[in-house]
């Protein structure tokens, strides 16, 4: 399975501007947006959903982690479908074999940097939020590119979420 080091953090108008703009003047970062709608399933251990991307692509992600803490270690899987026909028919699959647990609606604005993914995410009925995602192969290593960044953006980790959008809207309801 793949590892990520990975923290989130609501933001403020103010500090959605401030960020975006500092991220966006650092060259050292490739940028991107998407239109993200994950659909999780109810399943019996972990976390499954399909990301459907711009309503083009999508990818089948299984992961799991302990949210114990605000910086958590994930172990996932991704498989990718380029296909927007099979969409449609992937979810269906999905829906007869699990019940939906929450569907996730999202605008992410994306800034990678060689393994460091910074995402920007306006979400629907929730607000603005920062993540940041480290894959990673040295733990020890994750951790000091995390405080790298954290510290570039100014984050307070006391600020940080331990807990997905999903779970965030399901406690909403």
């Amino acid at each position: 399975m793949n590892k990520n080091y990975e923290i989130k953090v609501g933001l403020s108008n103010k500090e959605f501007i401030f960020i975006r703009n500092l991220l966006l003047k650092n060259k050292e970062f490739s940028y991107s947006t998407e239109r993200q709608k994950d659909i999780y399933y109810k399943v019996k251990t972990g976390r499954l959903k399909l990301r459907i991307i711009n309503e083009e692509t999508s990818n089948l992600i299984f992961y799991e982690r302990k949210e114990l803490s605000k910086k958590r270690v994930s172990n996932y899987l991704i498989s990718a479908n380029s296909d927007k026909n099979e969409i449609t028919e992937l979810d269906k699959i999905l829906r007869k074999q699990f019940e939906v647990l929450v569907t996730v609606d999202k605008r992410r604005e994306i800034f990678i940097r060689e393994n460091i993914r910074v995402h920007i995410d306006t979400v629907k009925s929730l607000g603005k939020f920062l993540e940041i995602e480290i894959i990673f192969k040295s733990l020890i290593k994750a951790k000091e590119q995390m405080k790298e960044i954290t510290e570039f953006l100014k984050l307070k980790e006391k600020e940080f979420i331990k807990v997905s959008y999903s779970d965030i809207l399901i406690n909403k309801k």
